[in-house]
């Protein structure tokens, strides 16, 4: 599988990896061709850079584009990614972006760090905020712009990062996604973590974050998961 995937990027192709429970065997053995491979024009902290490196082998399409994954200590958030600003009135092609990697979250209570969510887990929602950028990246200036504008609209960004889980799970990374959620739901003490809400947003009318069991769902019905069937 891993010579097909590397002559899949020698090719220029863009093929998609097939999904495991568990990364971290794939994450140690694969670590130096990813290295090689998808750690060009990126910048990222040393403890989290195999994480880092293996999430990217699932976004091929990102393979060159400049990305800056910056560890925020103190009172911050989780993670959150966004372009660099003066990138933004540049071809899509020339554009670099920030992932801001929260290591304490501090600001919330309980509070919880992201350095104690599994490894899997940490490769899920680093995936999911590398589905942002493979959506920016489809953005002339414009449209990007409106995309900042509009994420003052709750609605909207209820379907935003729906969608992103979303795609983020057709990428192949949904047990990570699952790892990622269990361990923010167990983190806020919640007895149901397979079906908890959203820690973070109190309404819980509209689902913006998947939960574990939401994620199943999509995953049930999956092409891309019909080994696991």
């Amino acid at each position: 599988m891993l010579a097909a995937f590397i002559f899949s990027i020698s090719a220029g192709i863009a093929q998609l990896r097939s999904p495991v429970i568990d990364v971290t065997e794939r994450m140690n053995y694969e670590y130096l061709f990813n290295k090689k491979i998808f750690g060009e024009n990126k910048t990222m902290p040393a403890e989290y850079e195999k994480q880092i490196l293996t999430a990217l082998s699932y976004f091929p399409e990102l393979r060159k584009t400049r990305i800056t994954f910056i560890l925020q200590k103190g009172n911050s958030g989780v993670i959150e990614t966004r372009p660099e600003w003066f990138s933004v009135f540049k071809n899509s092609k020339s554009r670099a972006y920030i992932v801001f990697i929260g290591d304490s979250s501090s600001r919330y209570t309980p509070r919880f760090m992201f350095r104690n969510s599994p490894v899997n887990g940490q490769v899920g929602i680093i995936g999911h905020e590398l589905t942002h950028i493979l959506y920016f990246s489809k953005k002339n200036t414009f449209g990007l712009l409106n995309t900042g504008i509009s994420h003052v609209s709750r609605s909207y960004m209820d379907n935003f990062e729906n969608k992103t889980d979303s795609v983020c799970i057709e990428r192949g990374l949904g047990y990570q996604l699952i790892d990622w959620n269990i361990y923010l739901r167990k983190a806020f003490g919640m007895p149901d973590p397979e079906n908890g809400p959203d820690p973070f947003f109190t309404d819980t009318t509209k689902e913006r974050y998947m939960s574990p069991a939401r994620i199943r769902q999509v995953m049930k019905k999956s092409k891309v998961y019909s080994q696991f069937h």
